[in-house]
C-alpha cells in the first residue's frame, strides 16, 4: 500500500509543478535558514577539549590595587589572565599536579628549502612540558623537552607538521636545528605534533575565540626571560606603569598570560584551592593583592568557555529567529498544501464512493506531503551549504562545516516539519464529504 501512496504522491506533483514547487521551496527556505544558524550554534558551542576537559582548570586571582573592587567585563570581577610574578610563582609551587602557563608570540621563522623566504605567519605559544599531555597534542616524531628544561632552559623546540614542511620539506627532522627571526643561536628540534588547531580555542581565549590558525611552535616557557619575545595578545592593568623594556613587563603588575593546572579529582580540586586561598594571602602580606576581596577562581574547561561568552547572546537569539522563520515558512505551506488538496477533492470523493476509508485517504496525502519534505529537505541541504559558506565567509572562520550529522538532522527536520504541516490538510481531505464533490461533478 505504501508503493501504491507514493506512486500516486508523485504523480499529483507532476500534475501541479508550479504549486508543488513552491510549496518545495517553503519546505527549503525553512530548512536551510534553520540548519545554517543551528550548523554554527552547534560549531560555536563545541567542547573540543579531550574527554570534555573536566580535569583542566584555568586558573584566576584578583591580582589588582585597593582602589578597585573588581576588573572589568567579566562576571566575577577577575581577571581572565595573570601576572608573569603569579605564573612564575604558581608553575615553580611545589604540588604534584601537571599546570602550564600559556602566551602568544608571532616568530619570524626561516625555511631550509631553497628559494623559501623567511615568514612570519607562523604562532609561537610559551608553555611547560605538560601542556602537550595537559591538552592532547600528538606527536608524530620526538617527544617535549625533559623536565629540568622548564626550570633550566635550553634551545629546544617543538613544531608542528605544517611548519616541519614548511623548513624541513617533512619528514623526521627530529634533532635538527632551526633558527627564529635574526636570532644567531639555532634551536634544536625535540619533537614534531600533528597540526592541532581546536576551535573553539579554548586554550587561550584571549587572542581569539576562533583564530584562523592554530599554534606552530611551542619554546619552553622558561625561555621567555631570555627571549624577550613580547605577547601578541591582551595587555591590561590596573597600575599606571611604563613599559620601556621587557624586562618592566615582567616586574609589572599587568596581566598578559593564561595559566592551567590539571587535577584529575575532587580532592586535587579541594586541595588547589586551598593553595590559591593561601597564596593570595601571601602576596596581599607582601604588598600586592591589596583589593578589598583577594581570592583566586578555578574553572574547567565548560566552565570557561561559559565564563568568557563563547556563544554570545546574538548567536542564541539568530537560532531563535531562524525558528520563527521555518514556523512561518510552515504556516504558507499549510496554506498551499489546502489548496492543493482542494483541488484534488474530486478524486477523493470518487475514491471514497469506491469504498476508500478515511484512514486510507488520510495516509495518501500525508506520504504526498512527506515526498514533498524530503524533496525541500535535499534543497535545503543545498541552501544550508550556501548559507554556512557565507557564515564562514562574513567571520572569517572555517568552523561551521555541512558534516554526514548535520546532513541526516536537515534530512530528519524536514520530514517531522513535512508531518507537522501536512496533518491538518490531510485530515481536511480525509473528513470531507465526498457526495458534496460527486454532485459537483
Amino acid at each position: 500500500m505504501l508503493s501504491y501512496y507514493i506512486k500516486l504522491g508523485w504523480r499529483h506533483i507532476w500534475q501541479m509543478p508550479l504549486l508543488s514547487s513552491l510549496i518545495i521551496l517553503a519546505f527549503a527556505l525553512g530548512i536551510g535558514v534553520s540548519m545554517t544558524m543551528i550548523s554554527y550554534y552547534q560549531a560555536m558551542a563545541k567542547n573540543p577539549a579531550p574527554g570534555g576537559g573536566s580535569n583542566l582548570y584555568a586558573v584566576q586571582l584578583a591580582a589588582y590595587g585597593d582602589d578597585m573592587e573588581s576588573w572589568g567585563g567579566t562576571a566575577d570581577g577577575l581577571p581572565r589572565q595573570v601576572t608573569y610574578m603569579d605564573a612564575e610563582n604558581l608553575r615553580k609551587a611545589e604540588l604534584p599536579f601537571a599546570s602550564t602557563p600559556i602566551y602568544q608570540f608571532m616568530p619570524i621563522m626561516k625555511s631550509q628549502r631553497p628559494g623559501v623566504g623567511p615568514s612570519g605567519d607562523f604562532r609561537g605559544r610559551f608553555v611547560q612540558r605538560d601542556f602537550f599531555s595537559m591538552f592532547g597534542l600528538q606527536f608524530l616524531h620526538g617527544g617535549p623537552w625533559g623536565k629540568a628544561i622548564d626550570l633550566e632552559p635550553e634551545r629546544q623546540i617543538v613544531i608542528s607538521r605544517a611548519l616541519n614542511e614548511w623548513v624541513f620539506g617533512g619528514g623526521n627532522n627530529v634533532d635538527k636545528t632551526l633558527q627564529i627571526g635574526e636570532d644567531p643561536s639555532p634551536f634544536t628540534v625535540v619533537g614534531i605534533v600533528d597540526n592541532w588547531h581546536p576551535q573553539p580555542a579554548y586554550y587561550d581565549l584571549t587572542t581569539g575565540s576562533f583564530p584562523r590558525k592554530g599554534p606552530e611552535v611551542f619554546l619552553p616557557y622558561a625561555l621567555n626571560p631570555v627571549l624577550e619575545e613580547f605577547p601578541m595578545g591582551n595587555i591590561s592593568g590596573w597600575q599606571n606603569a611604563i613599559l620601556q623594556s621587557y624586562q618592566d613587563l615582567l616586574k609589572s603588575e599587568f596581566v598578559w598570560q593564561v595559566f592551567w593546572v590539571q587535577l584529575n579529582n575532587d580532592d586535587e580540586v579541594a586541595r588547589y584551592r586551598a593553595y590559591l586561598k593561601a597564596y593570595v594571602q601571601q602576596q596581599r602580606q607582601l604588598g600586592r593583592f591589596a583589593n578589598p576581596n583577594p581570592r583566586g577562581e578555578l574553572r574547567n574547561v565548560s566552565e570557561w568557555l561559559d565564563y568568557n561568552q563563547v556563544i554570545s547572546r546574538d548567536n542564541q537569539v539568530m537560532v531563535g529567529l531562524s525558528f520563527l522563520f521555518l514556523l512561518v515558512c510552515l504556516v504558507n505551506t499549510i496554506g498551499l498544501l489546502l489548496a492543493k488538496f482542494l483541488r484534488k477533492m474530486n478524486e477523493v470523493g470518487v475514491r471514497r464512493a469506491l469504498g476508500a476509508s478515511r484512514r486510507q485517504i488520510f495516509s495518501q496525502y500525508l506520504v504526498e506531503v512527506l515526498l514533498m519534505g524530503a524533496l525541500g529537505g535535499l534543497l535545503g541541504l543545498l541552501f544550508t551549504y550556501l548559507g554556512l559558506g557565507l557564515v564562514r565567509t562574513l567571520y572569517k572562520t572555517q568552523i561551521a562545516q555541512l558534516d554526514l550529522s548535520l546532513v541526516a538532522m536537515t534530512l530528519l527536520l524536514s520530514l517531522i516539519a513535512a508531518c507537522g504541516a501536512g496533518l491538518l490538510p490531510a485530515l481536511r481531505a480525509a473528513n470531507s464529504n465526498p457526495a458534496v464533490f460527486l454532485k459537483a461533478q
